[in-house]
This record gives C-alpha cells, sequence and structure tokens, in this order.
C-alpha cells in the first residue's frame, strides 16, 4: 500500500502553502478557481482521498461496470484495458516516470478502464508487438512512453489501436501526442539566472539520454540569444557538460567537472536538465567550498518531491507529471470519440518554482 499522501507533500509540490491547499480541499473561499482546479486535480492524482467525493464521468460506451462482485453466483464482465509501453529503464526508481504512470492510472480508474503496463527493454524497441497473453480485442487504446525508435512508432500504429505518444513526438507520423514544453522550460531556467544578473552558466545534461534533455539545452541558448539584444554577447557565457546520466560514473563524472572548477571559469550558475542532476550537484558543490546561492546558484527542472527537501531546497521548474498521464489518457479517450479528426500535438505549459536555491 502506498504511504498517505499529506497536504504539505501537494503544497510542496505546486509550490503553494500548506493553507492554501487546506482551504481548496475543504472547498472554502479565498482561493482563485484557477488553483482550486490545479490543486485539486494535483491531490487526485497524488491518491490524496477528498473528503467530497467526486462525480465518475461516463463520456463513452466502453465506461461500463467491470466487475460485480456479490455472492459466489457474482458475475464478472471483461473490462477494457489501455495497453502502456515503456521503457524498462524508467521503471528503475525513476520520480518522474513514476508521477506519470500515476496519473495514467488515475485518469483510467477514473474512466472506468484497466491498464496494462509493458516494459520493453533497450534492445527490444523495434517492431512492438501485442504480447500473446493480452486479448486485442478488448484493448481500447495505446500510450506509449517515453523516447522510441521511429521504428516501435510505426508497428505499433500499423495495428490498428489508436496510439498516443507520452513526452515524444514524431513529426513525420500521423499520431496524438502529449509533450512537456521542454523548450521553454529550459528558457525559463536561463532567463532566471540571467535576470538575476548571471554572466556566466553552465547546462548540465546527456543528449543521449532523452529528447527532452536536448529541447531544455536549446531553450537555454535562446534564453541567451534573446538576452543578447539588450547587451553584446561576449557579456555572456553559457556552457554545456555532457554527463552520463544513465551510466554508473554520473557523480564521478559530476565531482571531477566540478574540481576542475577555476576562478576564471566558474560560473554564477547551473541549469540542470532535470531535479536528479541538480540534487546530485548540490553536495559536490558544498564538498569543495562552495555555497549555494550565495556563490553559485543551481535551477532544476521537473520539481520532483525531493526538490522540496533538499538543502537548500531546490528551485526548479514544474512539468507535468501526473498531468502528463491524465492528458495522454483523455486524449486517447478523445481519439476513440473522434475517429476521423485531425491529430493533436497537447503541450503542457511549464512554471518556475522559487526556493532557496537560485
Amino acid at each position: 500500500m502506498s504511504p498517505k499522501v499529506s497536504m504539505q507533500q501537494i503544497a510542496d509540490r505546486l509550490g503553494m502553502s500548506k493553507y492554501t491547499v487546506s482551504q481548496a480541499l475543504s472547498g472554502k473561499s479565498g482561493v482563485s478557481e484557477e488553483n482550486r482546479l490545479r490543486i485539486q486535480e494535483t491531490a487526485k492524482a497524488m491518491g490524496y482521498t477528498l473528503k467530497q467525493k467526486q462525480p465518475q464521468r461516463t463520456p463513452t460506451h466502453y465506461q461500463t461496470a467491470s466487475h460485480v462482485i456479490g455472492d459466489t453466483h457474482a458475475k464478472t464482465e471483461i473490462t477494457p484495458y489501455i495497453l502502456v509501453w515503456i521503457q524498462s529503464t524508467y521503471l528503475e526508481d525513476n520520480p518522474f516516470w513514476g508521477k506519470v504512470l500515476t496519473g495514467i492510472a488515475a485518469a483510467s480508474k477514473e474512466l472506468g478502464f484497466e491498464h496494462l503496463i509493458v516494459p520493453i527493454a533497450p534492445h527490444h524497441q523495434l517492431g512492438l508487438q501485442m504480447p500473446s497473453y493480452l486479448d486485442p480485442s478488448h484493448c481500447i487504446g495505446q500510450l506509449l512512453a517515453g523516447t522510441f525508435p521511429v521504428q516501435s512508432v510505426i508497428s505499433l500504429k500499423q495495428s490498428g489501436i489508436p496510439l498516443v505518444l507520452i513526452d515524444h513526438h514524431e513529426p513525420l507520423i500521423e499520431v496524438d501526442c502529449v509533450l512537456n514544453n521542454n523548450l521553454d522550460a529550459g528558457k525559463m531556467a536561463c532567463q532566471r539566472l540571467l535576470s538575476s544578473s548571471a554572466k556566466r552558466v553552465i547546462f548540465i545534461g546527456d543528449d543521449q539520454f532523452a529528447v527532452s534533455f536536448k529541447e531544455r539545452w536549446w531553450g537555454c541558448r535562446m534564453a541567451l540569444e534573446d538576452m543578447t539584444v539588450s547587451g553584446p554577447v561576449e557579456h555572456y557565457h553559457l556552457k554545456k557538460w555532457q554527463i552520463a546520466y544513465s551510466g554508473p560514473h554520473m557523480l564521478h563524472q559530476l565531482e571531477r567537472k566540478v574540481a576542475a572548477l577555476t576562478p576564471e571559469t566558474m560560473p554564477d550558475g547551473f541549469v540542470c536538465a532535470n531535479d536528479h542532476l541538480a540534487l546530485a550537484l548540490l553536495p559536490i558543490l558544498k564538498r569543495h567550498g562552495l555555497d549555494v546561492p550565495s556563490q553559485v546558484k543551481v535551477l532544476g527542472l521537473d520539481n520532483i518531491e525531493a526538490a522540496a527537501y533538499a538543502t537548500p531546497a531546490l528551485s526548479t521548474i514544474e512539468l507535468g507529471k501526473e498531468a502528463l498521464g491524465i492528458r495522454a489518457v483523455e486524449t486517447l479517450l478523445y481519439r476513440l470519440q473522434h475517429p476521423g479528426r485531425q491529430v493533436e500535438k497537447v503541450v503542457l505549459s511549464s512554471r518556475f518554482i522559487a526556493r532557496n536555491s537560485g
């Protein structure tokens, strides 16, 4: 059983006060409608039990009672299911994808569907085929979570079962997708540092790990280009550290990079491709006598739960996690209702969460 979710955890996730969360969840005044809805959606996705039961939506004929439980003569019906394809590496204690799957589970349950997760090993990504133990006639749709080869997307689309990509986009294939605005998030993070008088910024990422890491780097470059409009380009310096994020030597590589810094190469701030990298960087900087944020600022991206409890608390960019999973299920449902309409690219917005690291 998963641990009970507290109001404080919801507040930390949203960068709001516990009082605001309490007011919204108890239906009291003093909270804007936009924030109230955001708090309620986040609480629901995190598994927080609301005192007032929310009415269940029934938008399609697929949403029928799936299990009738009673005496020994109880009748059991087959439940329509959503198939979730995901790289097996994403399931290895990954706080981002764990929350995306939580959102998928919450939305599927609300709509009366089961969801089945199929982990795919890196060497089995081409030509994905539905497992033989599943009945495709009860599969209403597929979700492909994360970056997969083009051939994988093509093979799933050719199955004829509706498909939605999560945090991945294939511009040459007509398929619905739900994305985080990684470009805008990277730009926002870098702009935060530049607006606080930072002139030298280092981005830490791994181009080989995910397209989202590349897009966040491109966003930082865009922020720098915007700043050069108001001043000479030589006044600003943006550098990238390539770190093998998914490799066993990530911490050692970070340690060596920090140790090699000199007064001439010392940045004013770091933008890390995700919070996990930023949280790994903070203690390394401390060991080398660098105070955050007085000497150097550190920003992350994703706003995972651990970011709020770091020392110092990590400033970060809030990107969709549970919301990404929820919107993917809703987009799949829309495709079922409107099979002939033009494919959609749903892009979720991002926002800055100000804490103590920068």
